[in-house]
């Protein structure tokens, strides 16, 4: 049985819940959803959801009226255990969302223990511009020009950067998104190292914990860092009605 705080798994489920205003972001929450978006990019994040049998199709239109607010053309739609209805991922596809088989399944995880120390691996936060942009074109060779986020933090193997990822902070602690690993570094211990440099940031600010929606490639090696699983997180997608 799960000993994560209540808070935690909130958190797992819904960072956007409890992000802080920040520009170029934009943000919306009630009691059918949370939304979130950097404003000017492809996705919106809709998580903690909680509708009405009735409402689904006002739902997926208000989601539309937040994309065209926040310039975004794509809407994640994060169901667990805990969305309503029970049948809500029927009623969403039927009200027009799709379903990507490749990118359905993801583990809501969470951390609240010292992970291992990676010996021999540089990792800590992006430092110079030209770091960045190395960082950026790992990522972009991982998930392509379009999914990306802008990595903060990197891992070095012979001098290069090999596993970048990037770190939402909030009161409770810090949900990773946009880890990366270069095919050449596979197996060598970067992406631990890049997930242990987070973990250190967030003890330094006192908020020992953190959180990922993890994918089945990553899932295994954060089981092993100590992640447990809190929900079973399945997506849908819809697409702005004007584009």
């Amino acid at each position: 049985m799960s000993t994560t705080p209540v808070e935690l798994i909130d958190f797992a489920e819904a960072p956007g819940l409890f992000m802080e205003p920040a520009p170029k972001h934009l943000q919306h929450a009630d009691e059918r959803f949370v939304l979130t978006a950097e404003i000017g990019r492809t996705w919106t994040a809709v998580e903690r959801i909680r509708l009405e049998g009735a409402d689904v199709e006002a739902a997926v239109a208000r989601v539309d009226a937040f994309m065209l607010e926040a310039r975004t053309v794509r809407a994640s739609w994060w169901l667990s255990e805990r969305s309503t209805p029970g049948d809500v991922e029927e009623r969403l596809l039927s009200a027009g969302c799709k379903r990507d088989d490749s990118d359905y399944l993801h583990a809501a995880m969470v951390l609240t223990r010292e992970p291992p120390a990676v010996d021999g691996i540089e990792a800590r936060r992006l430092e110079t511009a030209d770091e960045h942009l190395e960082a950026l074109a790992v990522q972009q060779a991982v998930f392509g020009a379009e999914t990306t986020s802008e990595p903060e933090y990197g891992a070095w193997i012979d001098g290069r950067i090999a596993a970048v990822g990037r770190t939402i902070w909030t009161p409770v602690g810090g949900y990773l998104i946009g880890g990366a690993t270069a095919e050449w570094a596979r197996g060598r211990g970067a992406y631990r190292a890049v997930v242990r440099a987070r973990w250190d940031e967030a003890v330094r600010r006192g908020t020992p914990a953190l959180a990922v929606g993890a994918g089945p490639m990553s899932r295994p090696i954060l089981e092993r860092l100590g992640f447990e699983q809190v929900l079973q997180l399945r997506r849908v997608e819809s697409v702005r009605s004007d584009t």
